[in-house]
């Protein structure tokens, strides 16, 4: 982990560093003070309510920010979620704990399972070890429809309840498509479609107190990281280039 922190120093997206050693037999990690986490903001100052799609836009660039910089160094994260992302006075976002991360140098195979299981990718929950940073995004989609939700949209408790959550949402079709989908029988209720969007309307085609909504520059992105086949899930740097993030002016982290 230190080694990764060291690596990743200087991004404002990422939380630094700052002594590192032995003490009393012990080793001893000292990083910046940066604030509670994104998980407690979320449950105990917000209570649970919505992100609106701008804050979700600019929270959702200084994460892939932050991925972007991580994948470019060969690295991921592969724990991504709420209490592993810190959030300062400003309201700016650190990634952190980077205890799972892993260099992609040496090539595959990695070790599974990994990560928090509602925010594991679908190959991950299919026992792959031949991944790559794709499960990083994917996480980071899962963590922007809960922003946007004010919730998690997947509550399976055990692996296959949760793929089946997925699959259910996300239909069948996309992982079947796979290069390393082996065919076996899938636990979902076999649709091949996805009902993201009706999970996630346009602001124009939704009730008043409807369901969360999304712009359709913002669900390309969504439905881009929350892709079953992760050969065509979006990377950190894809969704960066995507025009949603055009649309307005972020903070600044170009790193």
């Amino acid at each position: 982990m230190v080694s990764a922190l060291e690596a990743c120093s200087g991004h404002p997206s990422i939380v630094q560093p700052r002594a590192s050693g032995q003490l009393d037999s012990g080793a001893f990690l000292a990083m910046e003070f940066v604030g509670p986490t994104l998980r407690h903001v979320m449950k105990h100052v917000r209570f649970g309510r919505r992100h609106t799609e701008l804050e979700v836009r600019l929270l959702m660039r200084q994460l892939l920010a932050g991925e972007r910089r991580m994948n470019r160094l060969g690295l991921m994260h592969r724990d991504l979620k709420p209490e592993n992302v810190l959030v300062d006075g400003h309201g700016n976002l650190k990634i952190c704990d980077l205890g799972l991360s892993c260099s992609m140098v040496d090539g595959p195979p990695y070790s599974n399972p990994i990560g928090t299981r509602g925010y594991r990718a679908p190959e991950i929950l299919l026992g792959s070890t031949d991944y790559d940073e794709h499960v990083d995004s994917w996480a980071l989609g899962v963590m922007m429809a809960e922003l946007l939700a004010g919730q998690h949209p997947f509550h399976g408790r055990s692996d296959m309840d949760h793929l089946s959550e997925i699959l259910d949402l996300l239909g069948t079709a996309d992982i079947k498509e796979w290069s390393g989908y082996d065919g076996r029988r899938l636990p979902s209720g076999g649709q091949l479609g996805s009902f993201l969007r009706n999970k996630f309307p346009c602001p124009t085609k939704a009730r008043i107190k409807g369901p969360p909504t999304v712009s359709e520059a913002g669900f390309e992105v969504l439905s881009g990281l929350l892709r079953c086949n992760p050969e065509k899930r979006l990377t950190a740097e894809q969704a960066l280039k995507h025009r949603w993030f055009k649309d307005t002016k972020p903070r600044a982290t170009r790193r």
